[in-house]
């Protein structure tokens, strides 16, 4: 799995890590909430521990992990933009748009 991180989304990750020194960023297809765990949505988490089983993806840059469990939910080329109107990420693959608006919650 392999994922382009733009400059603009990239700044907006390294400030959400900036702000939360000793955390790291994990890609999570999160269900809680969401009544079934294949209705969830794309979002970053700025936690201090990982969960579950996981390893490091294939970026241009920001550290970037996942859960070798969810990466089924994920395309194997993807993008994370910035959406400038929103304030928000964007992440894309090039079959598909599987967030216009992913959020970083910090854990």
């Amino acid at each position: 799995m392999n994922i382009h991180v733009t400059d603009a989304a990239a700044q907006a990750l390294q400030q959400a890590l900036d702000a939360n020194p000793g955390k790291k960023a994990q890609l999570r297809y999160d269900a809680e909430g969401c009544g079934c765990a294949v209705s969830g949505v794309p979002t970053i988490w700025v936690t201090e521990e990982l969960t579950g089983q996981c390893e490091q993806l294939e970026t241009n840059g920001i550290p970037l992990y996942i859960q070798s469990s969810q990466k089924v939910f994920f395309d194997d080329q993807m993008t994370i933009d910035y959406n400038e109107k929103a304030k928000t990420l964007a992440l894309k693959s090039p079959a598909q748009m599987l967030s216009p608006r992913m959020s970083i919650l910090v854990k």
